[in-house]
């Protein structure tokens, strides 16, 4: 469940080609596919710990675009599970060109 909340999460950020690690990402839900690659969530104590990595595309400004991700994933699964977020980690694996589909 919190995978699919920060999966709807991340769909508003703009500049994230692809989820999942290496070059190898997957163009992820937020096509709409079904799956979890480049998420990762760990529940400890009532506080959530979650793990994003990315491809980015070209042009956009990587650090924007990693905040972006974690105030996003913060407040909307902190606002539909009720649970504390206390990291959301953001790891950029690649950076996709116009027209450059990840491998």
């Amino acid at each position: 469940v919190l995978v699919k909340v920060a999966l709807e999460a991340l769909k508003g950020v703009d500049g994230i080609a692809a989820l999942g690690g290496g070059s190898g990402g997957v163009l992820s839900s937020l096509m709409g596919d079904k799956g979890s690659s480049g998420i990762s969530v760990d529940v400890r104590e009532g506080s959530v710990d979650i793990d994003i990595s990315m491809a980015v595309k070209y042009g956009a400004h990587v650090p924007t675009v990693a905040e972006a991700s974690r105030t996003a994933v913060k407040e909307k699964v902190e606002g539909t599970t009720g649970l504390a977020v206390r990291a959301v980690n953001v790891l950029v694996t690649d950076i996709v060109f116009e027209g450059e589909t990840p491998a």
